[in-house]
């Protein structure tokens, strides 16, 4: 028999195989271009031009790679099963917008107020990471941009400010994202980081039938004008 503070845990999936190898694809690609772009900022003017060139090689193909881990990630905002549509990003529903409340008050709490289960992604979170998509794609076109000028050309180039500061919000996006999701590892205890491995997060069995209720109310809901029954799918 489970002890008093033995608390059990129910694996349930949430995370599809394509979602999880482009979060990963993303996550290396985009630390090879913080790398590199760290290097060129920082020490450009100090390096022989050979090592500049190997730098930039490193930076050029790494943002190809990111770019199309980023294609690939937004067409699957759009066509990919419901935890990985732009609908689960954005508080549209009663049950998001309930989460996106709780936690708002979770956060402004220093994490003191309990953190509430939800299945896919966290509906406050969802819209920066929206943003993070738009600022992402923003830094791609004007990195491929700069590439197509000559060194001089792109060096002295407004657009290269520009990508500069889009290197400094993207950065500025990753160090708050690791951060909360170590800080809803530890205060909520639902495997995010394992679950971007095995695609289950874990819940307690209350929250596991709340969810399961949430969903089984969605699918009793009738369909949107048109046909679409894509919002069923949607749960906390």
């Amino acid at each position: 028999m489970a002890s008093a503070t033995d608390t059990r845990y129910i694996l349930h999936p949430v995370w599809d195989p394509l979602l999880r190898a482009l979060h990963w694809w993303m996550a290396l690609a985009i630390m090879a271009q913080f790398t590199s772009g760290t290097i060129l900022l920082t020490l450009g003017n100090d390096m022989s031009d050979a090592l500049m060139g190997k730098i930039d090689i490193v930076h050029y193909y790494g943002g190809y790679a990111f770019a199309a881990g980023l294609v690939l990630r937004i067409i699957w905002l759009f066509v990919g099963p419901p935890t990985a549509r732009w609908r689960d990003l954005l508080p549209l529903t009663p049950a998001q917008r309930r989460i996106w409340r709780e936690t708002l008050l979770c956060y402004l709490s220093g994490f003191r107020r309990p953190i509430s289960a939800y299945r896919g992604h966290n509906a406050f979170a969802g819209p920066a990471y929206l943003a993070f998509f738009v600022i992402a794609a923003a830094q791609v076109i004007l990195g491929i941009t700069l590439s197509l000028m000559s060194d001089s050309e792109a060096m002295t180039s407004p657009l290269m400010t520009i990508h500069e500061w889009g290197f400094f919000l993207l950065l500025a996006f990753v160090i708050i994202h690791v951060a909360l999701v170590i800080a809803h590892e530890i205060a909520g205890r639902h495997g995010l980081i394992s679950a971007m491995i095995h695609g289950h997060k874990g819940f307690t069995e209350p929250e596991y039938q709340t969810l399961l209720s949430a969903r089984n109310v969605a699918a009793k809901a009738p369909a949107h004008p048109g046909g679409d029954t894509e919002g069923r799918d949607h749960v906390p």
